[in-house]
């Protein structure tokens, strides 16, 4: 039966008052049961948007946890290294100044560049110990971003998914109701 026919049969019984109260009816009861449909759909995206984020949270804290230990204990074993290298400078260069006040004056000139020679080779370590900690922060901020972009194409996938299921649902009410 089609719906010309079936107003029709409904207009001989109801009369046409009837049929468009009817209708107005049908109409407010769509536009009810649409708008529960999309307020359930909301707080399920809601929801698992949340779940979501949390599990990114988490992930996140337990990552930025892992490199900043590692990062600490690097920067302590510099630090340790650095101490004992300075302090292995410190012993050289008191005893090279014992050495140096009997000795002649061009042999001060020599200490001189060795303890440049030193310095140079220490700031030389710094650097790269500098560039290796860029290094390591640049990876780990790549790292972030393409979690991020993970993220977002995974809710672009759950969007058009949704739309799509939603679709689909108002086309089998549409055509329930025709």
């Amino acid at each position: 039966m089609n719906k010309l026919s079936a107003l029709n049969i409904l207009r001989e019984k109801l009369g046409e008052d009837g049929v468009n109260a009817l209708i107005e009816v049908l109409e407010e009861e769509r536009g009810r049961t649409r708008e529960d449909l999309f307020q359930v759909l909301e707080e399920r995206f809601a929801r698992r948007l949340a779940e979501e984020m949390g599990k990114l949270r988490s992930e996140m804290y337990k990552l930025f946890a892992r490199h900043s230990a590692e990062v600490d204990g690097k920067i302590e074993g510099l630090r340790s290294e650095m101490t004992e290298k300075i302090e292995n400078l410190r012993s050289e260069m008191i005893e090279k100044m014992e050495n140096l006040r009997s000795e002649m004056h061009d042999e001060i000139g020599k200490l001189r560049a060795e303890v440049h020679q030193e310095i140079a080779k220490v700031w030389n370590e710094i650097g790269k110990l500098r560039a290796e900690m860029t290094e390591k922060i640049e990876k780990l901020r790549s790292e972030m971003h393409s979690m991020k972009a993970d993220i977002i194409k995974w809710m672009f996938i759950f969007w058009v998914s949704q739309l799509l299921a939603l679709s689909g649902i108002i086309f089998a009410i549409l055509r329930f109701v025709r």
